[in-house]
């Protein structure tokens, strides 16, 4: 049998690459297990696969949808950015302050036939800030409440 003698160099080189490998490993899942998708409202009412599974579904709370109890959030539907709607039942025991109508909203929880079962929720902050009036052509124009007038009147 015969036996293989690595010169310096050599073990030098196989040290350097078995080491270059482990840390890209070490990079490649690290990068992966911090990774944050989520689904918009369509594509968690259009993939069946949703259900049964822990899902994160980022939406607008819809004005109106809101139901407590005892002081407790229970229920909300959110909207995507094409009127997809859906419902959370939400049994978490930590709300936002920032949550109520038109916040924009992550919710985790588990995957249900034609809601989310929602046990925890995340705001998200907006992607777009404006002085004044908000645009026309904005999505977040759909969301912002103009000031009343009648506000206005009894300043």
């Amino acid at each position: 049998m015969k036996t293989f003698k690595l010169g310096p160099g050599t073990t030098l080189l196989l040290v350097i690459l078995i080491s270059i490998g482990a840390i890209s490993v070490l990079v490649a899942r690290a990068a992966t297990s911090n990774l944050s998708y989520y689904l918009t409202p369509s594509e968690y009412l259009l993939d069946e696969a949703n259900v049964g599974k822990r899902v994160r579904v980022a939406g607008r709370v819809v004005e109106g949808s809101i139901v407590n109890q005892d002081g407790r959030l229970l229920r909300f539907d959110i909207v995507g950015d094409i009127n997809d709607r859906i419902a959370v039942e939400f049994s978490g025991q930590v709300v936002p302050n920032l949550f109520g109508p038109y916040a924009l909203v992550l919710v985790e929880g588990l995957g249900e036939i034609d809601y989310i079962a929602g046990d925890q929720i995340i705001i998200k902050h907006e992607n777009e800030f404006f002085a004044g009036e908000v645009p026309e052509e904005s999505i977040s124009s759909n969301f912002v409440k103009p000031k009343s007038t009648s506000d206005e009147e009894e300043k």
